[in-house]
């Protein structure tokens, strides 16, 4: 499910965002959402395998659940402060009545 939520973020890569620094915590932000579910599965997985301790794979786990709620975080900030900088095009009346083909 992280993964999809991901994905539908990344649909806004090549968006115009005000600054190039909100443009790189988006990306970093999205990359890390879709990643980090497999990145902890595959390594619990691997450590398992290897039978290593039950330490590492909880630190492993906390790390990338906590990797993950700051990305969320991150994106959540960026999409309020994203609205301070709408184009001039977002302030425009709409006339709805002559979008209805029979009025």
């Amino acid at each position: 499910m992280a993964t999809i939520f991901g994905g539908i973020h990344c649909m806004a890569w090549f968006f115009a965002f005000p600054t190039y620094q909100e443009q790189v915590l988006w990306r970093m932000s999205v990359v890390a959402i879709t990643c980090s579910p497999w990145f902890t599965y595959l390594t619990v997985f691997l450590l398992a395998f290897l039978d290593t301790s039950n330490v590492m794979n909880i630190t492993i786990i906390v790390f990338c659940v906590m990797l993950y709620i700051t990305a969320r975080g991150v994106l959540l900030v960026l999409m309020f402060t994203t609205l301070c900088d709408l184009p001039l095009d977002a302030y425009k009346a709409v006339l709805w009545t002559s979008l209805v083909p029979h009025l």
